[in-house]
């Protein structure tokens, strides 16, 4: 779109761009002389070569120049701090492309696998700001923003996302009632019997799996249909969720808002997405400073297991589903283990002090998480995740990073041990440390971020 943008105003030259997005090919190979480098591949100087026939205005004499200042080159191509991206290009050629795009074409020819990452600079640049290359998720509370009694709001459910335990921490943060039930065979008066009651009172109805009931969800509409006829409280909503289904009727989708809950792609957004479905406060822990360690720490843990699946078989040796159930689970059993206050009390076999690792280890990593593992070398790795994690150096005064990211920016965001105020809790909320997040951690995955 930016591109489009640029086109129309003639800020882009339409030549550069077709070649950037096409790159050359050579029909004729007779008397094309590569330059006898390893690192040169014959599709890069395919597009050396004919960048200079098709573009001669600017990029005549680049294969001349790469023949002569091969080493120049190479160590560009090979450059990892900075990335060839972010790099000054090798000699004169460097003022030659003045414009990102210019430099961006001979990224593409030799390292097309670092084009996403121009383009990214490329936008951001001219677009002034990251916001038009940032995914941010929606979360409910924009959506109930926009919501009204009368419009059904529908959760569009994928693998590893579970929206009702995010759907009860809102409800309870607006001081409502939610009356759920799961639909499949024989739930149809249930359901009915429901929706009518939670009109009544004003209070929310949440109706989950919709797609276990496809037969069922016309019938659901007349209701509301004769449901919305009425007048109905302000404060009643009615939610549903389901998975994408070819028969799920249409007319449904229309009237209703759609909040897709799609886990994001990459450790950053991964923990701008698992903090920004915490509550307003953390959970009233005893030992809370060690507590919203954890909670980061349990984190980073669910976003490293999530991320792995993008390597495949050198991630897992199994795919599994990993979800927000599992986080959540594992995040209760942490508060119980540091003291947990129930209405302002504290448990009373709780000790101050004494943290059971082993059990904690033992319920994420064998119990909840390795509850879906079935590969004995993918329980090893779990484990051994489980055992850098969570472990005294998470709760140390010292902020914790995980093993071997020392030189980029996983850090735990929060200098607590410095910060005096009489109520801690009250500035380390869980939109402190989304911000932080947000601002400082890493914008590419770093592999060394898996171990």
């Amino acid at each position: 779109m930016y591109a489009k943008l640029q086109l129309s105003e003639g800020k882009i030259n339409p030549a550069e761009y077709d070649f950037f997005l096409r790159g050359g090919t050579v029909l004729d190979r007779k008397g094309v002389i590569k330059p006898p480098q390893d690192w040169l591949t014959d599709q890069a100087w395919d597009n050396v070569t004919e960048l200079e026939r098709l573009l001669p205005e600017t990029f005549a004499g680049l294969p001349a120049a790469v023949s002569l200042n091969f080493k120049e080159w190479q160590h560009w191509f090979s450059s990892d701090k900075p990335m060839p991206e972010d790099a000054q290009l090798p000699g004169e050629w460097e003022t030659k492309c003045e414009d990102l795009l210019k430099k961006m074409i001979v990224l593409r020819c030799f390292r097309p696998d670092r084009v996403t990452y121009s383009i990214r600079n490329f936008v951001k640049t001219g677009m002034g700001n990251a916001e038009f290359i940032t995914s941010n998720p929606t979360s409910i509370a924009d959506i109930f923003e926009d919501s009204v009694a009368n419009v059904p709001i529908i959760f569009v459910l994928t693998a590893g996302v579970d929206p009702t335990e995010i759907l009860m921490r809102f409800a309870a943060e607006k001081n409502q009632t939610v009356q759920t039930l799961s639909l499949g065979k024989g739930q149809g008066a249930k359901a009915s019997e429901m929706l009518n009651k939670a009109a009544d009172s004003g209070s929310w109805c949440f109706l989950s799996n919709c797609h276990l009931s496809i037969a069922l969800l016309p019938e659901l509409e007349s209701i509301m249909d004769n449901l919305f006829k009425k007048s109905l409280k302000k404060s009643f909503r009615l939610f549903l969720s389901a998975s994408p289904h070819p028969e799920f009727p249409i007319s449904l989708l229309q009237r209703s808002l759609k909040l897709a809950q799609e886990p994001p792609r990459g450790i950053k957004a991964n923990m701008v997405r698992l903090y920004s479905n915490q509550p307003k406060m953390f959970t009233l822990c005893a030992s809370d400073r060690e507590f919203r360690k954890a909670v980061f720490g349990l984190s980073w843990f669910h976003t490293v297991l999530t991320e792995r699946k993008k390597f495949n078989s050198l991630g897992w040796n199994v795919k599994y589903s990993f979800n927000d159930s599992d986080y959540q689970v594992c995040e209760d059993f942490i508060a119980i283990n540091m003291g947990r206050l129930t209405d302002g009390m504290q448990q009373p076999d709780y000790q101050k002090g004494k943290i059971a690792w082993q059990a904690i280890q033992y319920v994420v990593a064998d119990c909840n998480y390795g509850g879906r593992i079935t590969d004995d070398r993918d329980r090893r790795l779990i484990k051994t995740y489980a055992k850098e994690i969570f472990e005294d150096a998470m709760v140390a005064l010292e902020k914790w990073r995980p093993i071997g990211t020392e030189e980029y920016n996983y850090i735990y965001p929060a200098d607590e041990a410095n910060t005096k105020h009489p109520d801690i809790a009250s500035i380390f909320t869980p939109d402190y440390f989304l911000q932080e997040i947000q601002k400082h951690f890493e914008k590419e995955d770093q592999p060394l971020a898996f171990g």
